[in-house]
């Protein structure tokens, strides 16, 4: 069973609190915050070690502290878990947390669509049967051959491995095929913040492909593809009985746990 240090309970009350009311906080409201006493004497001295490692800062010489954005990213990196499906009630669920939490969102439903079989079609077309659709494109012995490899994949990993092989065409008629399962975005006021904050029209319009972000492996971002400061949590999700893809995107100190477990409330 692992010990959490005093150091640890003091970073993640801090944080808790931050991300609760995103202002700075002092060592004796935060004593008022622990779930252990702790004497506010204990928080200053860790305060001053925190931010001697560059982990809490402080705004002001007489205000409190508040987490770095390399704490907050740990934090996040620790706490959230991307690798289960997230399941919920409601789409109302979802949309009224959204806008209690000011985050951006893209949800799409998809089924377990299989490649199933090739036909070759007069030496003209290849019709490629999925489980539930049907996509045509134009027959040559190599794309004969490389398809008939991929029977069994499903549509999402068909379609990541045309696009590394830039097999355009499959790629273009395959978007067609998933477009229409986009089921809604919310919160779109976070992505014209985030362009304005950073005078960046390729990143805004990056976001708007709904096919780019909802294709983006399962996990947490951060400046790898996000302005410094934001987020992004890619994962898979449950809505009622059917199967979806989801995307949030908000500000780092922005309480993501919590608008999970708010989604999630009966």
């Amino acid at each position: 069973m692992k010990v959490t240090s005093k150091q640890d309970l003091i970073l993640e009350a801090i944080i808790k609190a931050y991300l609760e009311d995103n202002l700075p906080i002092g060592s004796a409201e935060l004593q008022t915050k622990m779930s252990i006493e702790i004497s506010a004497s204990t928080i200053r001295a860790y305060f001053n070690k925190l931010c001697n490692e560059g982990i809490l800062m402080q705004l002001h010489i007489s205000g409190g502290r508040i987490p770095t954005v390399s704490a907050l990213k740990k934090y996040w990196l620790e706490k959230l878990r991307t690798d289960t499906t997230i399941v919920f009630e409601s789409l109302n669920n979802i949309k009224n947390a959204l806008r209690k939490y000011e985050l951006y969102c893209a949800l799409e439903f998809y089924d377990n669509e299989e490649l199933k079989e090739v036909i070759k079609v007069q030496d003209r077309f290849l019709l490629l049967i999925f489980t539930n659709s049907e996509v045509t494109i134009s027959y040559s012995d190599e794309a004969a051959r490389f398809l008939n490899e991929l029977l069994g994949f499903s549509v999402y990993d068909l379609r990541a491995i045309s696009t590394k092989v830039g097999f355009d065409e499959l790629c273009t008629k395959l978007d067609q095929m998933l477009i229409g399962k986009v089921l809604f975005q919310e919160g779109e006021d976070v992505l014209y913040e985030m362009r304005r904050e950073n005078d960046n029209r390729f990143l805004y319009d990056s976001f708007k492909n709904i096919r780019t972000i909802l294709e983006l492996k399962d996990g947490i971002y951060f400046e790898e593809m996000v302005p410094v400061g934001y987020m992004a949590v890619k994962r898979k999700a449950k809505i009622g009985d059917s199967n979806a893809k989801m995307f949030c995107l908000g500000r780092l100190n922005t309480d993501f746990e919590s608008f999970f477990n708010k989604a999630k409330e009966i």
